[in-house]
């Protein structure tokens, strides 16, 4: 019987090892070793949770119409997974916000039900909680927004955790385009914990939209500082980064910065690591470093991508780069 025991407390021990182990890959944005190691062991895919990582796997690489069709099926088998619940939810409001006319209204309708069940179920599901703010706050009436509703969510999730109220309610006020006092908002809660990254990084990204870069800037480093998690942290980074091109303004801390958030993301499916490698290259011809610069862009230089800005910038940074080399 001990033996078992032992065995039964082994076998948990290894599958918790092994959640570990896609979460970290998730944070690394490696999405496509995660869908070859789950697809190349099924049997780990009947748990919901490895399941639901998947889910946000197939979401990264653009399979959101695959990703649809699977958790149609979830959604009937675990009817009490708050997480694939709001998974299927959120994923069925940006299908319906960039898909066909037709069938947008009544995927918005179900998404939003989707929503409403994962949070009732798990009052603590976080991001389900803040999707479902969000939604209310901007969605028109006939979608099933209302900026009542919104607050009325946003007081209950205070009730649960003050911190994760605060944010939603300074998200409402973004949404509402009430920066000041979002800011106002979040500088009262700073007060209190003034290490708290995710109020940095709120108040950050705020003021870089204002372009008061500098202090962005160095809101951000705090931010990178203090987090706890891997993708908030280097987040962070890639801004202290990009924010140093724009100011031409600590310039080393943001070769720094990109150079750490490279070094984590190279490799990977992660969608800004060529944005930073030709951050980079800026910094590093700021910098007087134009070997450097040649070096890195070498690696992006025959880079394509559907998007435009990061073609023009790369068009940009080539014949300057050029222009600097033949001096």
């Amino acid at each position: 019987m001990k033996i078992a025991f032992l065995g039964l407390l082994l076998s948990f021990s290894v599958c918790s090892l092994e959640l570990e182990q896609l979460n970290s890959w998730f944070e690394q944005a490696q999405y496509r070793k995660i869908l070859t190691e789950l697809d190349q062991q099924p049997t780990l895919k009947q748990n919901p949770d490895y399941t639901a990582v998947y889910i946000q796997a197939m979401f990264n690489v653009r399979q959101r119409e695959e990703a649809n069709t699977l958790l149609n099926e979830l959604v009937v088998k675990y009817p009490q997974h708050s997480e694939l619940l709001y998974l299927a939810g959120i994923n069925k409001i940006v299908l319906a916000s960039g898909g066909n006319i037709f069938n947008a209204r009544q995927r918005t309708s179900d998404g939003l039900q989707l929503m409403v069940q994962a949070v009732t179920i798990d009052p603590h599901n976080y991001p389900a909680q803040h999707a479902l703010i969000s939604f209310y706050q901007t969605a028109p009436a006939t979608a099933g927004g209302s900026k009542e509703l919104a607050a009325e969510q946003a007081t209950i999730l205070a009730a649960l955790d003050p911190l994760q109220g605060a944010l939603a309610r300074i998200q409402i006020l973004i949404l509402d385009e009430r920066l000041s006092e979002a800011v106002a908002l979040i500088d009262k809660h700073l007060a209190v914990k003034p290490n708290q990254p995710d109020l940095l990084a709120v108040k950050a990204s705020i003021l870089a939209r204002q372009d008061a870069y500098l202090v962005a800037q160095q809101l951000y480093s705090q931010t990178a500082e203090f987090s706890v998690k891997a993708s908030q942290r280097y987040s962070a980074l890639y801004q202290v980064g990009r924010l140093a091109v724009l100011t031409n303004n600590n310039v080393l801390e943001g070769i720094t910065a990109l150079s750490e958030y490279i070094g984590y993301y190279n490799n990977t499916d992660q969608s800004r690591l060529n944005w930073a490698k030709l951050r980079l290259v800026q910094l590093f011809m700021l910098s007087g470093s134009e070997a450097r610069a040649e070096l890195l862009f070498d690696e992006i230089a025959n880079t394509t991508s559907a998007d435009e800005d990061f073609m023009n910038l790369k068009d940009q940074v080539k014949l300057q780069l050029a222009t600097s080399l033949s001096d």
